[in-house]
């Protein structure tokens, strides 16, 4: 026992390069207020949002300032106390930015404050553009962010503000570098642990790394508790949006999200009803811990993205290297000398700066190529960065266990793990020993231009499935928008709800793409998967559809 015991002891020393220590303190930052103006709806009497025209033609809301009362008391001392304030900041650095760039000091909605609404509205919403009223029934258009929010006593004591605030914000601060996202091939609803496709993921991902960072630093009772585990017997916290909002904290801590998920046990029934099927396949919460997601799933799965940037941010070389005065002086909107750098610019915040000027040169370059932002922004950094290359790339990669680059590495760490999971030690070192050899070595490659990070990404292949419908939200039960699928991500239970395929072709689709990393066209997928001419004419049909089909816009 005790060989054993030191033989796991070495090899914990090896998996710490996977598992870089994460923390990121409040105190860190530095000084000055950023203030959020506090809005209220203006209501008809029926209760019903008053909205206008706007001079462009688009219809919006009307909002008036919050008057002063303990809610907005305690939600602007929740704004000003918390990290909410961090990420506001970060916010007013991304628009500082944006003002640099010729023709665009002059426009006001990047000098506007950030506001919040407090909504009637259930949930969290980042949203852009209203009118607001002043007391003698003036009105003036604000082309402007917001966070759309449901704010109460009980929300601001169980830190539902300072986290859903946090999260939505990081949207907006997307939107200003990077431009509508918002919309992708997947039409699912979106959470930690789903499948959806590339945009959506990234979108939801990026905003989502920011609750774990809440938990880390805050001050509120009830968040430490969840952040500690010690949560009370309460079955709302099973409730599944709850149980997604917890896992946006463990499951990135724990890197979970780049594991595939077990097969539903209803697909194991003669003839499961597929709707419920494939609802256990995207609610399930059951990792298998010896098999990865291959590239294109990680890069579609908000989970991933969330752990990734959590781990960014965290990184203390990334977070330690300072640049030059000018770098600085576009996010400060002011000129700043060496000496007084690192007293405004807390180590967190320098890490945000440099991913905004990334993502900024992504932005400008178009948002919208097919390649994975994640990965384009993680290029685009290295290319910004080059003396940091090694650092962005090797956090990237061995996050992802090397598959988005390699797939004989994923293969190579999933052997490992398998002889870990089941006890063999000997296995367990020398696959182990040899996986980590090719992972520095393909980090190597990657951060000297000789290997794509995207070399194992493989095309996306998208069919609509007309003939089945889902619902906008997993609780909801009226099925309107078809199915669509991308057969590089979808697992058994999607793959069953196209007609023709059982359990059997399902798996097989999924055992001989785990093995291949992806497949290259619909052909290679008809004769790797042992496809019939009748189902592989209708996955043409379904291909083809697609190309005509417009793409699913998030509210």
């Amino acid at each position: 026992m005790r060989r054993v015991g030191r033989d796991i002891a070495a090899l914990h020393i090896l998996f710490v390069l996977i598992l870089p220590s994460c923390r990121c303190s409040f105190a860190e930052q530095s000084k000055g207020t950023v203030a959020a103006g506090i809005l209220r709806p203006v209501v008809d009497a029926q209760g019903h949002v008053l909205e206008a025209s706007a001079p462009e033609g688009k219809t919006c809301p009307v909002f008036r300032l919050a008057e002063e009362s303990a809610l907005t008391r305690e939600v602007r001392r929740v704004l000003e106390n918390s990290f909410a304030q961090q990420v506001l900041r970060l916010d007013r650095y991304a628009r500082n930015l944006l003002l640099r760039e010729p023709g665009r000091g002059g426009e006001q909605r990047l000098k506007e404050p950030m506001y919040l609404l407090l909504s009637g509205e259930e949930g969290g919403f980042a949203r852009y553009g209203f009118w607001i009223e002043d007391p003698r029934g003036g009105r003036r258009m604000v082309w402007a962010g917001y966070v759309d929010l449901v704010v109460d006593e009980e929300g601001v004591a169980d830190g539902n503000l300072e986290e859903i605030f946090s999260h939505e914000l990081g949207h907006l601060i997307l939107k200003s570098l990077l431009g509508d996202i918002n919309s992708g091939p997947s039409p699912k609803m979106h959470q930690s642990m789903t499948v959806t496709d590339y945009p959506t993921a990234f979108d939801e991902g990026y905003a989502e790394h920011f609750q774990p960072l809440v938990r880390d630093a805050t001050g509120n009772a009830y968040l430490q508790e969840l952040s500690k585990g010690a949560t009370p017997t309460d079955l709302n916290l099973l409730w599944l949006s709850r149980l997604d909002q917890q896992m946006r904290t463990d499951g990135v801590k724990r890197n979970l999200f780049i594991h595939r998920r077990a097969l539903p046990a209803l697909a194991l029934q003669p003839d499961p009803d597929r709707y419920r099927l494939f609802l256990d396949g995207e609610t399930s919460v059951d990792f298998l811990f010896d098999e990865f997601k291959n590239a294109q799933e990680m890069m579609a799965c908000e989970g991933v993205i969330a752990t990734l940037f959590y781990r960014l941010v965290n990184d203390e070389r990334l977070r330690n290297q300072y640049r030059d005065e000018a770098f600085y002086r576009q996010f400060l909107g002011r000129e700043v000398t060496r000496a007084e750098i690192s007293k405004q610019v807390s180590p967190y915040e320098n890490v945000n700066l440099k991913l905004f000027a990334a993502m900024r040169r992504v932005g400008l370059e178009s948002a919208h190529a097919r390649l994975p932002l994640m990965s384009r922004i993680v290029n685009a950094y290295a290319r910004l960065f080059p003396e940091e290359a090694d650092e962005v790339y090797g956090i990237f990669l061995k996050t992802t266990y090397g598959v988005t680059a390699s797939q004989e590495l994923g293969n190579a760490f999933e052997r490992a793990v398998t002889a870990g999971r089941t006890g063999d030690i000997a296995a367990f070192r020398q696959r182990a020993s040899a996986a980590f050899s090719l992972l520095r070595t393909t980090i190597n490659e990657v951060a000297h231009g000789k290997l794509p990070i995207e070399a194992n990404l493989g095309p996306e292949l998208w069919v609509l499935n007309s003939s089945f419908k889902i619902a906008p939200a997993v609780w909801e039960r009226e099925r309107t928008e078809p199915l669509t699928l991308n057969l590089n991500t979808a697992a058994e239970a999607e793959l069953m709800t196209l007609p023709g395929v059982d359990l059997g072709i399902a798996r097989r689709i999924v055992a001989e793409r785990r093995v291949r990393g992806f497949y290259k066209s619909l052909e290679e997928l008809r004769t790797a998967g042992g496809l019939s001419p009748t189902l592989y004419g209708s996955l043409v049909g379904m291909s083809t559809q697609m190309e005509h089909h417009k793409e699913y816009l998030r509210q």
